[in-house]
């Protein structure tokens, strides 16, 4: 018969023992890069079916680089654009859409696919006090887009982008514009209000009153009241309703008045 003494101590014996084994027995979970394709397709649908898309990156990304030979590879290439577009990685969504239009042309997905990209890049577009590369960069992929006669399902979408960005465009020089008259550094104003009707003004013709009322600011600043007032009444015969015509009108007896 043991004692409570031997008792205690085959109790710490038998506790030690099970510390020791438990991490042996224990069956460890494979990483992800050692998954079969099954396993990471498995676990992609999982996380997908329950729109957890941060936790189907990683497989997806794994299985996209170690899986090329796949015959339906595309279907998970547009699966991980998607989870990188719905995480708000834009960068990786354009790059993985734009893939997907490149190596699938005539895939039924393609159109779509060149879509998302597109919308990728503008999500990424800055406010306009920052450099517009990917502004600019959008408006091509938008004329790319529209010269595509087979393309139909988004066009109205894209050129409802295309207009913004020119719009951004125009904002950003106007902004520049402003900078510079504020400044006092006129010269530099005109030659941007000329950049602006040079590059813009055939391109959307109800731009025009916003010109003619930033050139009746640059002809207030530069104190020359004949071509202030050819400009307001320029506005006011033409533009009647404009908003450019009223704040022109304003110039007259606000010396610092700031669009």
């Amino acid at each position: 018969m043991f004692n409570k003494k031997n008792l205690k101590f085959l109790r710490l014996i038998l506790a030690s023992l099970i510390l020791f084994l438990a991490p042996q027995c224990a069956k460890e979970e494979k990483k992800v890069d050692d998954l079969s394709f099954e396993e990471l397709k498995q676990k992609t649908l999982s996380a997908l079916k329950e729109k957890k898309y941060q936790e189907a990156i990683k497989p997806l990304e794994v299985l996209v680089a170690q899986h090329s030979e796949k015959k339906d590879l595309s279907k998970y290439k547009l699966m991980l654009a998607e989870s990188y577009f719905n995480t708000g990685d834009l960068p990786s969504a354009y790059q993985m859409y734009a893939n997907y239009k490149e190596f699938y042309p005539s895939d039924k997905k393609a159109e779509y696919a060149y879509f998302q990209s597109i919308k990728s890049k503008f999500y990424q577009t800055l406010r306009i006090d920052c450099d517009q590369s990917d502004t600019e960069q959008t408006i091509n992929l938008c004329k790319d887009y529209l010269k595509n006669n087979n393309y139909t399902e988004y066009r109205k979408d894209i050129e409802d982008i295309e207009y913004t960005c020119q719009r951004k465009l125009v904002d950003k020089e106007v902004y520049v514009y402003n900078f510079y008259l504020n400044k006092g550094k006129l010269k530099s104003a005109k030659n941007r209000l000329t950049y602006l009707k040079e590059n813009y003004l055939n391109k959307d013709e109800k731009l025009t009153p916003r010109i003619l009322f930033l050139e009746a600011k640059l002809a207030q600043k530069e104190k020359n009241q004949l071509e202030l007032s050819k400009k307001i009444e320029q506005l006011m015969d033409q533009y009647p309703e404009s908003n450019f015509t009223r704040m022109a009108q304003s110039l007259v007896t606000k010396n610092n008045f700031v669009f």
